[in-house]
């Protein structure tokens, strides 16, 4: 599913807990491979009384919550583990995490001329690890920050929350050489400088917005992120609008009263040759909901899908460019919530 480094209540405003002001340790495990990212301690207010897809109040933080790092390692990622527990070291749920993001600065995106979208997790995401044969390239020294949406799903507050965002990386010397993939974001909704969320009308409904590829490649494995109530996130190629092809299908669990359990995930890359895309061919997002509560729900829908993606050629893949419109108008709303981390 995944700006800038700040820290949001999703269901009530978060207070500082203890003596470290919400900074981010970053720790690294040469031997194990693993780059962690610790931030805590939090305080997180109760939510109110919620139903599925009730409109998410969130409320920003003051800049102490920025979470600011230097990726440390050179190498290629090719595994996440999250885990959240108390000051005492006690397991909480990882519902407590709405969503979890790792923003590179050293990199553009795919669609969009705005930071990279490099890590992302909802509380309906599992961990990931994928074979030691392929990974995300990342280089010591690129300006990174984290982003955490917390959302107490309880009636009381819950006090010493942290997590532990746990990156395991392949080192340059493996050989052979992982295949480098890149991460591929694409929303429902232009997410340059702005919040992706949006109201989800009574019944059901469908969005959907079109992206027409710049450099051909390889799927290697695709996720996604949706709100309670969504019941489909789709990929087609409508390049021939006679005969639309489907691409990804994204299974989505909801529990019986509509939450939002799980979104699946798939590797076809990993076991197989991955999903060939081809350059100037048009792709349409597609998501679904279906809201029986008999009316709107403010700010209740978002509808995104994250590829693995191999490029065929590595320098199709478009340039940084911070004289960009796009990206200094997502830098300016960024900034405005706090530091932007400045490139070298």
């Amino acid at each position: 599913m995944l700006f800038l480094p700040l820290l949001v209540a999703l269901s009530g405003p978060v207070h500082p807990h203890t003596g470290n002001e919400h900074g981010l340790v970053v720790r690294v495990d040469s031997a194990r491979h693993t780059v962690t990212l610790t931030g805590g301690s939090y305080d997180i207010d109760p939510g109110m009384d919620e139903m599925p897809g009730m409109p998410m109040g969130m409320m920003k933080m003051p800049s102490s919550s920025l979470l600011n790092f230097t990726w440390p390692v050179s190498g290629w990622i090719r595994g996440i583990r999250l885990r959240i527990y108390d000051d005492a070291g006690k397991e909480l749920s990882r519902r407590l995490v709405h969503h979890i993001n790792v923003i590179n600065f050293g990199r553009r995106q795919l669609f969009y001329a705005i930071p990279e979208r490099m890590i992302a997790m909802g509380e309906e995401t599992n961990d990931i690890k994928v074979p030691a044969t392929v990974g995300l390239p990342v280089s010591a020294g690129m300006p990174m920050a984290a982003f955490v949406m917390w959302h107490n799903h309880t009636k009381s507050m819950i006090k010493g929350v942290n997590f532990d965002l746990t990156v395991e990386f392949s080192p340059t010397n493996l050989v052979p050489k992982p295949v480098s993939v890149l991460p591929v974001y694409l929303d429902v909704m232009n997410p340059v400088g702005r919040d992706v969320d949006f109201d989800l009308p009574a019944g059901q409904t469908a969005f959907h917005k079109d992206f027409k590829l710049p450099v051909s490649g390889r799927i290697i494995g695709a996720g996604g992120h949706a709100h309670d109530f969504a019941t489909a996130l789709t990929l087609l190629d409508v390049t021939d609008t006679m005969r639309q092809k489907r691409v990804v299908n994204l299974g989505i669990q909801l529990a019986p009263k509509g939450y939002i359990t799980k979104i699946d995930q798939i590797f076809p890359g990993i076991t197989g040759d991955g999903i060939k895309l081809e350059d100037t061919h048009t792709y349409r997002l597609v998501g679904k909901y279906s809201n029986p509560t008999g009316k709107l729900i403010e700010k209740g829908a978002m509808l995104h899908m994250i590829l693995l993606y191999v490029p065929d050629k590595a320098d199709g893949w478009p340039k940084l460019n911070t004289a960009d419109p796009d990206w200094a108008k997502d830098a300016a709303r960024l900034k405005a919530i706090g530091e932007v981390p400045q490139k070298k």
